[in-house]
């Protein structure tokens, strides 16, 4: 059996390449899954949230915002929203993001499904940036 998987996280604007992934934790709708070497073949869906990867002995950190997971037999794609790199997050963009959110879930007449889900991206990034 393999002892690592390459991982290809794609956005509309990026892709980031991983060799040698030993190691990928990411949030789906029903919940964290993780992903190792063997894997079985699976397509799942991607929530908001904190996507880890474990390759070349670094653990690196992502927020990203939903999308899916392909799960092949060496090589696992997440095709995503939008990705940020734990030190690429700025704390102060994060918070007032943050804040704006809470203020439009007071504001009834703002769409809430809309505001709830700014507000679960921002508390993401943030919790992020604090790993």
């Amino acid at each position: 059996m393999d002892k690592h998987f390459t991982l290809e996280i794609v956005t509309p604007v990026k892709t980031l390449d991983f060799e040698e992934v030993k190691y990928l934790r990411a949030p789906s709708l029903d919940g964290l899954f993780g992903v190792m070497p063997g894997h079985v073949l699976s397509i799942i869906n991607l929530d908001i949230g904190e996507v880890k990867v474990l390759s070349n002995n670094i653990e690196n950190y992502f927020a990203i915002s939903g999308g899916f997971a392909e799960i092949s037999k060496d090589k696992v794609s997440l095709l995503v929203e939008s990705i940020e790199p734990k030190d690429e997050i700025d704390k102060n963009r994060s918070n007032e993001a943050f804040d704006r959110a809470k203020s439009r879930l007071k504001d009834k007449s703002m769409d809430q499904i809309r505001a709830n889900l700014a507000l679960e991206r921002a508390k993401n990034r943030l919790k992020v940036f604090n790993r």
